[in-house]
């Protein structure tokens, strides 16, 4: 019995030296001590982590994240967000995490999940999971902010005007004559780095000018003030 105190002390002890190289920006209560000790054991000491400062969530697990499946990607991917929701501030994340997109090759594959609050998507929040060809997690990386619900006071924002009108206020910021080559796009999205998490429209333009290219440009729903602006490079 005492032998068995000690080893649990002393890996205590070493767990609590493990997490104390990673840049962790916050207290972490038991439950998430008890996940980071679970994957640390199971990657056999190869678990890597950086933290977010911002978000106070991981932007980067690697290591042997999960055991092998012959399930589809879709499942391994929930199933180990299910399992580690708590280090995200995940609630439920069948609800909260979208699937985008999945791109396969000979290595596995990657699935590329969207954050949602309010079935609306969060800009800039996203997860890429790593697979192999065995079905095991190798990384996830992204970045998700918490607890956005309770931020917005559990009520999703409604926008006091249309997407065309969002469009009008895009290109009236410009001063350029010029005009799109194509029909504008305009999508309606979160936006957690600013105070209050407005609900705002991401509007891209692409100008025919070679010079102009393509801009993106944030809308704020409720005022209509253009908030940001930025050229598109990708």
């Amino acid at each position: 019995m005492r032998k068995s105190i000690v080893m649990g002390f002393l890996s205590a002890l070493i767990f609590l030296g493990w997490c104390s190289q990673f840049a962790v920006a916050k207290e972490l209560t038991g439950k998430e001590r008890a996940v980071l000790q679970k994957l640390a054991s199971e990657s056999g000491g190869n678990l890597q982590i950086k933290w977010n400062e911002e978000t106070n969530t991981p932007s980067y697990l690697s290591g042997q994240l999960s055991q092998p499946s012959k399930h589809s990607p879709e499942w391994i991917a929930y199933e180990f967000l299910d399992h580690v929701k708590s280090l995200y501030g995940m609630k439920n994340p069948n609800r909260t995490m979208k699937i985008l997109k999945i791109n396969r090759d000979e290595n596995g594959s990657q699935v590329h999940m969207q954050h949602l609050v309010f079935n609306t998507p969060v800009w800039g929040d996203e997860l890429v999971v790593t697979i192999d060809q065995a079905g095991i997690i190798r990384s996830v990386n992204g970045r998700f902010s918490p607890n956005l619900e309770d931020r917005l006071f559990n009520r999703p924002m409604k926008a006091a005007f249309s997407p065309q009108v969002a469009i009008e206020k895009a290109r009236s910021s410009f001063d350029t004559k010029g005009t799109a080559a194509k029909e504008p796009t305009v999508e309606p999205y979160y936006l957690p780095t600013r105070n209050g998490t407005p609900l705002i429209y991401v509007v891209t333009l692409r100008f025919q000018e070679p010079e102009m290219g393509n801009w993106k440009i944030f809308v704020h729903s409720l005022t209509g003030k253009v908030i940001e602006k930025y050229k598109d490079e990708s």
